[in-house]
């Protein structure tokens, strides 16, 4: 249109009343502005918190995994005993075949058969460890993405870790012994020892099954 302005009437009509309309805006660019409206600092809140809750998560898994592993360690001891006490007592001149008169009788007893003690500690630690292995293998160390080593194979390398373990527990007792009563130095080489094993076990035995390569 023509604007011909003649004493302020225009010659080719007159103009539209009101102001132009304004044209919508997509949704989409009011949720992409507000984003870059936000405040600095809660981006550098959220992407902080956001990266921090994968390592408190990983460190809990730990410790409850090792917890796991803790107890079934205690149940253990249990078993260990008791299958001592039964294999003295089965290849003694007088057997009795009772698990609680076992435990009362070689608790308080001394036993001057040492090839005897060697070879019921010797079996009892073959149980007890089978016990943890089957244990750890299905609470402590369940795994949903699969373990990388297969069952047989898991079962050798635990009683492989199970005796690491044990020599260790075995020379930290030796040492202790030199300083402090054998009860303490006991307890040092548990707790040592119990280190170790998990250690071994968490990384070698119970390994996870990595994916493949794409």
């Amino acid at each position: 249109m023509r604007l011909d302005w003649n004493g302020g009437v225009p010659s080719g009509g007159p103009l539209p009343r009101g102001p132009a309309p304004i044209p919508l805006r997509a949704p989409g660019n009011f949720k992409r502005e507000a984003s870059l409206l936000r405040p600095p600092v809660q981006g550098m809140v959220e992407s902080q918190g956001a990266g921090a809750t994968p390592d408190s998560a990983g460190r809990r898994s730990f410790l409850a995994r090792y917890g796991r592993f803790m107890v079934v360690g205690l149940t253990g001891v249990v078993v260990n005993l008791v299958v001592f006490a039964l294999v003295l007592d089965a290849i003694s001149p007088s057997p009795s075949f009772n698990v609680v008169q076992s435990l009362l009788h070689f608790a308080s007893t001394t036993s001057s058969n040492a090839l005897a003690n060697f070879v019921a500690s010797a079996i009892a630690f073959a149980v007890a460890t089978l016990w943890n292995f089957t244990w750890n293998n299905l609470w402590t160390f369940r795994s949903r993405v699969g373990h990388r080593h297969g069952l047989g194979r898991r079962v050798g390398l635990y009683y492989g870790v199970s005796l690491g373990s044990l020599a260790i527990n075995e020379v930290v007792l030796f040492v202790a012994g030199l300083f402090v009563p054998p009860l303490y130095g006991q307890a040092l080489g548990i707790a040592i020892g119990s280190v170790v094993g998990f250690a071994g076990n968490h990384h070698v035995t119970f390994a996870e099954a990595t994916a493949p390569d794409p």
